[in-house]
């Protein structure tokens, strides 16, 4: 093998691991034209997909070579994420013998946290959503049992590799099911709030902000898979809770009225604020963001909220306004911490994001097709409205960086040309 193979081959599974631990898709390709361009390959191509790896390059001989690989299903790890990262870094840096790549590569350990921790990280998350949705103490114990069987569900049936989209169904059906019989018997308040939280253990919220995203940052094939996908799992959720819906029989649940947005005063915004450092710090747990970054994730989810209700303060009318203003700082702070870190910016983005994330209006609209209920359909501007505000402010803060990089590499291998 020469070093154009060596490169190609070290580059492609570094994609695969960087895009299955949860890294942005322009950001994988643009380390992979830097990597390329340092061990001195050109005319270098990366048509890589959410699920496809496709890398092209010739050598200083002319010589021409590619490599194309599927990607594993999405498995965020943001600590792996920051440690290869590091890697890319180092690479950049030492310049290393290109036959030594693929054992840096597999060099790299992460210490996950052990299973009983990321249920403890779940349930806190599910706590602090249940109870921002208004759930009771008996709501928040069925979403505690929901949350265990959902966790120990999920690792039962991925054993068996059952598919997402069946994966999705099962879970929701049978949580239904249970959470429907205890509202029948009178221990639930609110048989949707409890589901609906639930649901963002299994709802792709964070494939659903970066596919419109991927469509704003010109990478439009890969917003449209991810928009399939997004749609299919949702519609399996959803499909779960009107399945168990259905069984029951029509319960006349009033959901415009336990889902219609509220005035709050200065104590119920504190109390938001720290459930929101609940939630935020549980899926930051179950991102495996570990303790040296966790308080700068924990600090992004309360400072993001903090943010969000003093923006809807000021334009409660403008749901795109204040939702982009609020994604824009998230997107702000995350890349502050980038550079000051020396870390990926997804490692910071993620969990600051855990507030914007519309998962309740995804659930009433997807309901609202399911039934024909005009009310909760009329709810689809709002949800169209948050989408595209959250992913104009990332646009509009991350892209800016992303392009102004983009042209300080394309600078730094323009000079090297004239150089030669």
């Amino acid at each position: 093998m020469n070093k154009l193979d060596y490169v190609l081959d070290f580059c492609k599974e570094f994609a695969k691991d960087m895009l299955v631990s949860g890294a942005h898709i322009e950001r994988v390709n643009l380390q992979i034209e830097k990597l390329c361009h340092a061990y001195g390959l050109h005319d270098v191509t990366c048509a890589n997909l959410s699920t496809r790896i496709s890398i092209s390059a010739k050598d200083e001989n002319q010589n021409y070579s590619q490599r194309q690989t599927d990607v594993p299903p999405l498995s965020i790890n943001l600590e792996r994420l920051k440690k290869l990262n590091h890697l890319y870094y180092r690479i950049k840096e030492e310049m290393p013998n290109a036959s030594t790549l693929r054992t840096l590569l597999a060099g790299i350990t992460t210490n996950d946290f052990p299973m009983w921790a990321i249920l403890l990280g779940n349930i806190v998350a599910m706590l602090g959503l249940g109870r921002t949705f208004g759930g009771t103490w008996p709501d928040l114990l069925i979403i505690v049992v929901n949350t265990v069987a959902i966790f120990f569900g999920c690792k039962l049936f991925n054993k068996i590799k059952l598919n997402k989209i069946i994966l999705n169904f099962v879970m929701m059906f049978l949580c239904s099911l249970f959470t429907l019989g205890m509202y029948k018997a009178g221990f639930v308040h609110s048989f949707f709030i409890v589901l609906i939280t639930n649901t963002f253990l299994l709802i792709p919220g964070i494939p659903m902000i970066n596919c419109a995203r991927n469509f704003l940052c010109g990478s439009e094939a890969n917003g449209i898979i991810e928009l399939l996908k997004v749609f299919l799992e949702v519609c399996t959720i959803v499909a779960g809770i009107a399945g168990a819906y259905f069984f029951f029989g029509d319960l006349n649940v009033e959901l415009i009225n336990e889902f219609a947005p509220k005035d709050h005063n200065f104590l119920e915004n504190v109390e938001l604020t720290f459930l929101t450092l609940m939630a935020t710090t549980g899926f930051s747990i179950g991102f495996n963001i570990h303790f040296k970054d966790l308080p700068f994730a924990m600090i992004g989810g309360v400072i993001i909220r903090i943010c969000y209700i003093a923006f809807q303060a000021i334009f409660p009318d403008y749901r795109l306004f204040y939702c982009l203003l609020a994604s824009f700082f998230a997107a702000l702070y995350s890349e502050i911490l980038a550079i000051t870190r020396k870390n990926p910016s997804t490692l910071y983005l993620y969990p600051s994001i855990i507030p914007l994330i519309p998962g309740d209006l995804i659930c009433l609209v997807s309901l609202g097709v399911i039934w024909q209920n005009t009310d909760l359909l009329k709810l689809g501007a709002d949800l169209a409205f948050a989408l595209i505000g959250i992913s104009f402010g990332f646009v509009v803060c991350s892209t800016v960086v992303h392009y102004v990089r983009k042209f300080r590499f394309k600078k730094i291998v323009n000079e090297a040309e004239i150089k030669q």
